[in-house]
């Protein structure tokens, strides 16, 4: 089998999560380099760099984008820098993978989806949540198959205490790191956009019960991400959805993240990260017998590494999601703050 062209990959921004699963995988990859290395300082940048062995470290990420070695940016910043890079980076010519969530806000969601519309020959994707693993093969396919019958209701709750501490603040509460992201609500939307489908419309309330926090050198910081969601709809398929998202619980037994979608033929309840049951009517929920072929690990670095030799080769390339289906579920945050700011409901297309 002949060697693969080579890959060369740069990351802007390497935190917990680029270390932990994207530098890891793409070093799997034969014929993937990680080039270089550009943090949010000189020293974190090194520190990188000896841990994986990356031979050059950037002050500046725009030098990064002036190299021609380079093939791809890997975007590991918050989302507030997502969009400056993004659109950078593919005027540059390079293939750009965007740590999620998308982007602060629609507009820059937008702004993401144009220049890389305007740049078809390369690649453009966005990480995908752990939530869509590893069963979306399988429940995509139940519901392609009409096994659940028309889809009527879907229940999404995702309940933690991520939110609870009074002296800790996490850069995802900071509306001007994470715009208008909000614990996970959109790591959620992207997961029922994939396997049921946008809200036509939607209405939100928000509620932040602990309005002030201190920092780690014990300033006061208020709090301007919602730390409670509650969001009923219609989704375009004409089934209802409600959804609880909250940060607050404080007690050992609540929290979960479960999403149960009803059928007239049908049932699917996923605990995710953990079981998923299946139930035809008439039938009690039982643990779903998913073929191991419909079972899909933790394959985010080989696809996106896959798109990228596609498109050398002349050929077409597809990922999941791309900045299109990033576009999906930004509308829907945008939507959720839309409503809670003004006490009404929302039609998605008319954002």
């Amino acid at each position: 089998m002949a060697t693969p062209a080579p890959v060369n990959v740069a990351f802007i921004g390497a935190g917990s999560i680029c270390r932990a699963r994207h530098i890891p995988g793409l070093l799997k990859i034969p014929g993937v380099k990680i080039a270089a290395v550009s943090n949010r300082s000189r020293q974190s940048g090194e520190a990188v760099a000896r841990e994986f062995n990356i031979p050059n470290v950037e002050d500046d990420w725009h030098a990064l984008l002036d190299r021609r070695d380079i093939d791809a940016i890997f975007i590991g910043t918050w989302p507030y820098m997502h969009r400056e890079i993004s659109v950078a980076a593919l005027a540059a010519g390079k293939h750009v993978f965007c740590q999620a969530r998308m982007a602060m806000d629609l507009a820059d969601a937008r702004r993401m989806l144009d220049a890389a519309r305007a740049r078809p020959e390369l690649v453009n994707m966005i990480c995908p949540p752990p939530t869509r693993m590893p069963f979306e093969p399988w429940v995509r396919r139940v519901i392609r198959e009409g096994q659940l019958g028309t889809i009527t209701c879907v229940e999404l709750v995702s309940v933690g205490a991520a939110n609870t501490n009074p002296n800790a603040v996490h850069w995802r509460e900071r509306r001007e790191m994470s715009g208008n992201q909000v614990m996970a609500m959109g790591i959620y939307a992207e997961t029922l956009n994939a396997w049921v489908g946008p809200y036509d419309s939607l209405s939100a309330v928000t509620s932040i019960p602990l309005p002030v926090k201190r920092d780690a050198q014990g300033l006061a910081v208020e709090i301007k991400v919602p730390q409670v969601v509650t969001i009923t709809g219609r989704l375009a398929n004409g089934a209802n959805a409600v959804e609880l998202h909250t940060g607050l619980a404080c007690d050992r037994g609540t929290p979960t993240d479960r999403l149960t979608i009803w059928g007239t033929s049908g049932t699917i309840r996923y605990c995710f990260g953990e079981t998923i049951d299946f139930a035809r009517a008439g039938e009690e929920l039982r643990p779903a017998d998913v073929p191991g072929g419909e079972r899909r690990g933790w394959l985010v670095e080989e696809d996106f590494i896959s798109a990228v030799r596609a498109v050398r080769e002349g050929k077409a390339w597809a990922v999941s999601p791309d900045f299109a289906e990033g576009l999906g579920y930004m509308t829907k945050v945008e939507a959720v703050h839309a409503s809670a700011s003004t006490g009404r409901a929302v039609k998605l297309s008319d954002l």
